[in-house]
């Protein structure tokens, strides 16, 4: 299996040649590797979780499936397409601000996987530095995505309030939940680019990521930037990492 086929389930391979980075991802691919991760790879698996979901149920694949999943697979190819313009030095676009980011992936995921999503944006919101605004905004579909993976039907939530300097982002959904410590562990041990990921990408922008979930009681997850943390540097991450194990209730 190539590393781009093992990406599409979070996790990178040991292979000849490939290194380490300290935050557990394979270098020099890491970049690549980690950008089809969050874009295509997260709405082929979702177009393919559908289908499979309609052929396991015995019944006519209808015309609203179809177009649904067609809808998903483009999205993706828009995803490589992007990919493959930063990496050939095509034309930058420009940055959205946080708040118009995060309405326009609430706007996309809801036309494009039916999730029922409640959606809170304070305008008093100052935007981040465009790497911090980046890694938001994946944590935030991984998330949301999760949900339509996992929890089907669920109901979520999607909250950002202005802090005195900076910001929090609350996602919850009330599906059936899980146990982050298990997520954590099992990163700690082959790596990998999803949720288990998080609290080291978000600790290396200055910000912090936990999740509060237990099975049969949803999932709540917050994300602020700046991290009061952030100032110690490299600790900074090992404290997020263990605050993010352990906060579960």
């Amino acid at each position: 299996m190539s590393l781009i086929h093992e990406a599409v389930d979070g996790v990178v391979p040991d292979c000849p040649g490939c290194t380490r980075s300290p935050t557990g991802m394979a270098s020099p691919d890491a970049r690549l590797i980690q950008q089809l991760h969050d874009g295509p790879a997260q709405w082929m698996t979702l177009a393919l979780l559908k289908m499979d979901r309609a052929l396991g149920a015995d019944c006519v694949v209808d015309a609203h499936l179809l177009h649904n999943v067609r809808m998903l697979l483009d999205e993706a190819l828009h995803g490589i397409r992007y990919v493959l313009d930063d990496w050939g030095g095509g034309e930058a676009v420009e940055p959205m601000s946080l708040t118009a980011a995060l309405t326009d992936l609430g706007h996309r995921l809801v036309s494009l996987t039916g999730l029922t999503l409640h959606l809170e944006c304070d305008d008093r919101v100052t935007d981040p530095p465009a790497s911090v605004t980046a890694i938001v905004l994946h944590a935030a579909q991984e998330l949301l995505l999760n949900t339509c993976k996992y929890a089907p039907g669920a109901k979520a939530e999607m909250l950002l309030a202005a802090e005195a300097d900076g910001f929090e982002l609350t996602i919850r959904d009330d599906g059936p939940g899980f146990d982050p410590v298990d997520v954590y562990r099992r990163h700690s041990i082959v790596g990998g680019l999803g949720l288990g990921a998080m609290p080291e990408r978000l600790a290396s922008v200055g910000g912090f990521f936990s999740v509060h979930s237990r099975p049969g009681e949803g999932v709540r997850a917050c994300i602020r930037w700046p991290d009061d943390f952030a100032e110690w540097g490299g600790l900074a991450r090992c404290l997020t990492r263990i605050r993010s194990s352990v906060d579960v209730r």
